[in-house]
């Protein structure tokens, strides 16, 4: 094989002692955690036991495949399976359950990466046509050890139209001693021509208990003590994927403590305290914005990033609510002494409040992607979360969105009771507040910053074209009239006609309608009865005249 492949004498003693820089780079002192223990059967791949057992019932049945399908997320095990595959399919053990038996000279020469017959494609390096002709080209010969040859084409939705097209033919009737193993990430970009052709199988992200398990019996191995609450810790923030846990792990004990604890695992992923974001829940569940503010800002001043505190705050909340609606402690994976502490703050707040707070830090997440963000976005969704954002929470002043048109006396004509503005009613309020969430969301491709601040606002009145819309706060004020055009401008397009946006702030009255005109967004009624009847009977109704079908006899249905 030295001969065959020069670059495989390199990882042989020999060369070691010819070579002694090569033995220092590839010594295991050196190589990263995912790789030392990387999965080398079936049995070892953690959480994916429905593609194992598919695969070892093929073997026992020889009902092997001529192409495959692997999708999930990164770092679930798709190409380690692959490899393994590629190992028991060729594997010289007489026992097919005992395959791969990593023993066998093939079995080897895969493990330290020599065997010419697994042949391993970069998709996103190798996207061309001429890139998969080549590869069809050389599918024709036969193995030159193993008895299958086996091609794992990873990332493989990042071929070209040209090139699936290029590989149909030979991926559809390949020889009878090739083997193609297709792995990607997002299988939505795979033609449905190529998936036809293969047996799919889909990776699931692993179980953050399994991970935890997996950790802890990598950590006893490396003769790490590392606490359980770390391993966990470790675990969620893999989100899944056991390839980033194992990495993280590996990352921590390069700091080379004897014993690795909670506290250290968030110091070296710059994660927020778990007390930290415990006060701050206190204080949101306690209502008081000013001691929001300031465990929010403390929090600030240890150089947290905010990405990361939001992100640890929707989590956290994220248990809360499976406490506070599922009542289950089996849905979350919590020590019982941290579940207890969990489940008593869950119990002051409401599945509500939790959900709010929840949206508001996800849109807050999402506004710290613009540039400039700053704090604010954090702090209005903290606010938001007290209850501040509310509409309960605006000054009384302005309950009543418009004022209240008198009522028409008796010596006023018919004409002028036709064309009286009705009294404002709770819908009319409702409308307004929804037309201003309307343009609220419209603002979102050209400012998710204000975006978030316009949500604090609620819109009071409605004067020909123009909207008045109140804040609670002066800062709030000042942000929207800072980018007035911009909010006209959207405002114009959501209303479909020239619109001005007014905002204030405090307390307000709303200024009396002008004349002849009426202070909310309703439609009036028409008053002409010549130019449609149906209209004429919509205005009587709604001044509250009695209309009572005639047929046409003359008769009344009464």
């Amino acid at each position: 094989s030295a001969i065959r492949n020069p670059q495989s004498a390199i990882r042989t003693p020999q060369s070691a002692i010819r070579n002694p820089q090569s033995a220092i780079r590839n010594s295991p002192m050196t190589q990263a955690l995912y790789r030392r223990y990387r999965p080398q059967t079936f049995e070892d791949v953690v959480g994916q036991d429905h593609v194992s057992d598919t695969l070892r019932n093929a073997l026992r049945t020889e009902r092997v495949g001529h192409a495959y399908l692997f999708t999930g997320p990164r770092g679930t095990g798709k190409t380690s399976t692959a490899r393994i595959l590629a190992k028991a399919v060729n594997c010289q053990a007489e026992d097919i359950d005992a395959r791969p038996d990593n023993v066998c000279p093939v079995c080897v020469a895969i493990n330290e990466g020599r065997l010419l017959d697994l042949i391993e494609i970069d998709a996103a390096s190798n996207t061309s046509v001429d890139d998969v002709r080549e590869l069809r080209d050389r599918v024709a010969f036969a193995p030159s050890e193993a008895t299958y040859k086996v091609y794992v084409i990873d990332e493989v939705h990042m071929l070209s139209t040209s090139a699936f097209n290029a590989l149909l033919k030979t991926l559809e009737e390949p020889p009878s001693h090739v083997i193609f193993i297709l792995a990607t990430t997002e299988p939505h970009k795979i033609p449905a021509t190529v998936t036809s052709r293969c047996q799919r199988f889909d990776f699931h992200r692993i179980g953050t208990r399994e991970i935890a398990t997996h950790l802890g019996e990598l950590a006893q191995q490396e003769s790490v003590a590392v606490s359980p609450e770390a391993l966990g810790i470790i675990a969620r923030s893999a989100t899944g994927s056991m390839r980033d846990a194992v990495s993280l792990l590996d990352q921590i004990t390069a700091y080379g403590h004897e014993q690795i604890d909670a506290e250290l695992v968030r110091d070296v992923l710059g994660m927020v305290s778990g007390a930290a974001v415990n006060e701050l829940v206190d204080a949101v569940a306690g209502g008081d914005g000013a001691e929001v503010l300031a465990k929010l800002h403390e929090i600030i001043g240890q150089g947290v990033e905010l990405n990361q505190l939001v992100s640890q705050l929707i989590e956290h909340l994220r248990v809360l609510l499976l406490l506070n609606v599922g009542r289950d402690s089996s849905l979350v994976d919590l020590a019982d002494a941290e579940l207890e502490a969990m489940q008593a703050q869950a119990r002051r707040l409401s599945a509500t409040q939790i959900l709010h707070a929840i949206r508001a830090l996800n849109e807050a997440g999402q506004a710290l992607r613009t540039p400039f963000a700053g704090y604010l976005p954090v702090e209005l969704a903290l606010l938001d979360a007290v209850g501040m954002g509310d509409v309960q929470a605006a000054p009384a002043a302005i309950s009543s969105p418009r004022p209240t048109t008198p009522a028409p006396t008796p010596d006023r004509s018919r004409s002028q009771m036709a064309t009286a503005s009705p009294a404002p009613s709770a819908v009319n309020a409702e409308e307004l507040n929804q037309t201003w969430e309307k343009i609220s969301a419209a603002m979102r491709p050209h400012s998710a910053k204000l975006q978030a601040v316009m949500r604090s606002g609620n819109a009071v009145a409605m004067n020909n074209d123009e909207l008045v819309v109140h804040y609670p706060y002066d800062f709030h004020r000042e942000e929207t009239e800072g980018s007035i055009d911009l909010v006209n401008k959207v405002a114009s397009t959501v209303l479909g006609k020239p619109t001005r946006v007014r905002v204030v702030s405090g307390d307000y009255t709303p200024p009396p309608p002008s004349p002849g005109t009426a202070p909310t967004t309703r439609t009036q009624p028409e008053a002409s009865a010549g130019s449609n009847p149906d209209s004429l009977l919509e205005a009587a109704r709604e001044l509250g005249a009695i209309v009572t079908p005639i047929d046409s006899t003359g008769h009344t249905d009464t």
